[in-house]
């Protein structure tokens, strides 16, 4: 299942950290500073949707189309192109045409800026303008048309559908950032950039020791010192303490994607292994044998309220 990929580095737990996140969205920047570090963190092949956050970025192409040509007509086959099923115009070089910035919203009348595939098979990576089809609200349910990359869903300017299953049904709508990165209509929310800069996103922050998140979402951790919500990708028996991952949410929630030697019992050959987050003071109860529940950042650079968040790991 491809969802979003979040690759996420932790700042404190480099040691230990190692996926992204399979949502199809791709940690490609850092929380707020809209800097690509590695890839989710969140798709791009790196420790889901919503589910799921690690450490590397990857990411996706845009084809190098010219950002300044202005927005063409997404629904169009004109300009020599081949309209794919995402609605956006694939010229003969194989670009994306009509690329625009989801931050600023700069498209035509009657159209939004989103994020989309830049390829069938791929998860999002470049931003173009597609027909308004709703007015959904953040955190309103929504579906997507056509596979929950293609962008054309019943969201209002300047949302999202996200949280879909692949066919892009049963999501919510999520805010796109401002240029400030902030979030104007969820101001309690991060904004954190995935996916080559495409999905610059507000995600609900949360606390991974309560796992606060609303239903069939687990707390992650992303963009160094962040922690949002995003949609479990976990199958049932998946996930568990010393279960292979890839990406972050690919682990069952209150769990963290780590580097294959951070974990006890994770397969050599693997790209990481899920393992608890745990509190400090509280003892290595959720912890495997071998392992300890280690401070998640180095001593004085835990943000306020998460000084207590540790991660079972094996000791250094």
């Amino acid at each position: 299942m491809r969802s979003l990929q979040l690759w996420f580095v932790s700042v404190a737990v480099v040691a230990f950290g190692a996926c992204g996140d399979k949502s199809g969205m791709m940690t490609g920047a850092t929380g707020q500073t809209g800097d690509p570090p590695d890839s989710e963190g969140d798709d791009t092949e790196e420790p889901e949707d919503t589910t799921g956050p690690g450490a590397s970025s990857t990411t996706e192409q845009t084809g190098g189309t010219d950002p300044t040509s202005g927005p063409l007509d997404p629904t169009s086959t004109s300009a020599g192109g081949t309209s794919t099923s995402a609605g956006f115009i694939v010229p003969p070089d194989g670009g994306i045409s009509g690329q625009c910035d989801p931050r600023v919203q700069d498209c035509p009348e009657g159209q939004k800026c989103t994020a989309v595939a830049p390829a069938e098979g791929e998860p999002w990576g470049v931003n173009t303008c597609v027909e308004i089809k709703g007015d959904g609200a953040v955190g309103d349910p929504c579906d997507v048309e056509d596979g929950k990359y293609t962008g054309i869903d019943n969201c209002g300017v300047g949302n999202i559908c996200l949280l879909t299953d692949d066919e892009g049904a049963g999501g919510v709508c999520v805010e796109f950032c401002d240029t400030n990165d902030a979030c104007p209509d969820t101001p309690t929310a991060n904004c954190v950039v995935y996916n080559d800069g495409s999905l610059p996103i507000c995600l609900g922050s949360c606390d991974p020791l309560l796992q606060d998140c609303p239903e069939g979402q687990g707390c992650y951790n992303s963009a160094g010192d962040l922690f949002v919500c995003f949609k479990e990708s976990a199958m049932p028996g998946e996930g568990g303490p010393g279960d292979e991952c890839q990406y972050i949410n690919q682990c069952q929630k209150g769990g963290f994607c780590a580097a294959t030697a951070a974990v006890a019992n994770c397969p050599p050959m693997s790209a990481g292994c899920c393992t608890p987050f745990c509190p400090v003071s509280g003892g290595n109860g959720p912890c495997q044998a071998g392992e300890e529940c280690t401070p998640f950042f180095e001593m004085g650079m835990a943000p306020p309220s998460y000084e207590d968040v540790g991660v079972c790991v094996i000791p250094a």
